[in-house]
């Protein structure tokens, strides 16, 4: 027994050695960027009505809910949790910027089209987000320019886009969503 003991300690022994004498491997550029970007959440926040009956969901903060009555929205709930969105400026990350899959909770079918999520810029220490999708056209968005720093966060309605790519809002209309940014630190 003692000699099985002893043979397994200095096998043991022996792995460690070898592993701690082998060299790391140096970080990819890509990787250090990617340890540099600061994270980037989005919330997906419908209001009440006859197409979007209130149901049970995650959370609405106390901070997006002032924002949202600031906005002139009465009744709403969130549909997604916090979502990260990657940055597509990445190119060889691999990454689904799938926001909300469209569906409400008990619908059989889609009330809206899937809502994606993109970082298309970062400079002079901010960070313009996109959130799109609603309809087939994906002709509905918000648009979100923050300082690129941890704790900065903002709560935009989502607005039809015109032909030249501004955003509309049509007099006496209630927005077709709203979105609330976060941004968080760097991932470790």
């Amino acid at each position: 027994m003692r000699c099985r003991r002893f043979a397994l300690l200095l096998v043991l022994y022996s792995l460690t050695t070898f592993a701690a004498e082998r060299p790391s491997q140096n970080p990819t550029s890509a990787s250090i960027a990617r340890q540099r970007f600061n994270q980037v959440f989005v919330k997906v926040i419908m209001p009440v009505t006859e197409r979007t009956p209130k149901q049970d969901g995650p959370v609405v903060e106390s901070w997006v809910a002032q924002q949202l009555t600031q906005l002139g929205g009465a009744e709403y709930f969130a549909v997604t949790d916090w979502v990260p969105v990657c940055d597509g400026l990445l190119s060889d990350d691999e990454f689904d910027n799938r926001v909300w899959s469209g569906q409400l909770v008990g619908k059989k079918s889609g009330n809206f089209c899937p809502v994606g999520g993109d970082l298309p810029e970062r400079k002079d220490g901010r960070v313009l987000v996109l959130v799109g999708g609603w309809d087939p056209g994906g002709g509905h968005e918000a648009k979100v320019t923050l300082a690129d720093e941890p704790g900065t966060r903002a709560v935009e309605p989502v607005l039809p886009s015109s032909a030249r790519g501004k955003r509309k809002a049509i007099p006496g209309e209630k927005p077709l969503a709203y979105v609330a940014v976060l941004i968080g630190p760097p991932p470790r």
